[in-house]
């Protein structure tokens, strides 16, 4: 999953076509598809506008600042989780009939700062590694002086901010099933690889910075 190098097309043509069949999938379900949609026009545009935004978040990710592989398993796991995701947001959130409020907005911002958090984080470190000095070199400034996986934090925060913008407490499963994912797989496997690669250089980073959550965890 971590360190090897290639464009992978095929497997990232997979998990976008996923995620592009699950937006349109909920856009249809939020303005068409059911008599079942309660939810006011503002939170169905609210969370199609979230689910659009996101896919061309992670479009970018993928096919312009994600370098590494991705493998077959990874795509497929992947394509499931954004089909999960988005059809989850869309149901909770279009069947509640309640009333856009401050939560909502609240949700709003979250989503803005998690999804600043993620790509912002992401694109500091695609500009750093572009320079020649730093080639071999791993990368501590930025968003990540804060955090060691301060992208896999801005999902987190993102999809909590989604969640809150569904009025549902149901949607917040997903925050939280990421959070475990992000906290018990995906960064034990990472830190491996670059307490491999990097040696000392990694373990003086590990020690002076949070893991996930800045300034805590």
């Amino acid at each position: 999953m971590y360190g090897g190098y290639d464009a992978s097309t095929r497997p990232k043509i997979l998990v976008t076509t996923c995620n592009t069949l699950a937006v349109a999938a909920a856009g249809w379900f939020l303005f068409a598809g059911t008599d079942r949609v309660d939810a006011e026009a503002l939170r169905r545009g609210l969370l199609f506008a979230l689910s659009a935004v996101y896919l061309l978040r992670f479009v970018a990710t993928t096919f312009v600042m994600l370098k590494r592989s991705m493998e077959w398993s990874e795509a497929a796991t992947v394509g499931v989780w954004v089909v999960v995701i988005h059809g989850t947001m869309a149901y909770l959130g279009g069947t509640n009939s309640a009333s856009v409020g401050v939560v909502t907005w609240l949700g709003v911002l979250l989503y803005l700062v998690g999804s600043y958090l993620n790509t912002g984080s992401e694109y500091q470190r695609k500009l750093w590694k572009r320079a020649p000095e730093h080639k071999g070199k791993l990368y501590t400034e930025g968003l990540f002086r804060y955090s060691m996986h301060i992208n896999y934090f801005g999902d987190v925060v993102l999809f909590t901010g989604f969640a809150l913008v569904t009025g549902s407490p149901w949607a917040l499963v997903i925050p939280a099933v990421m959070a475990c994912m992000f906290s018990f797989m995906n960064i034990p496997m990472l830190d491996k690889y670059l307490a491999e690669r990097y040696g000392t250089a990694f373990d003086e980073y590990a020690k002076k910075t949070a893991k996930l959550v800045p300034f805590v965890y």
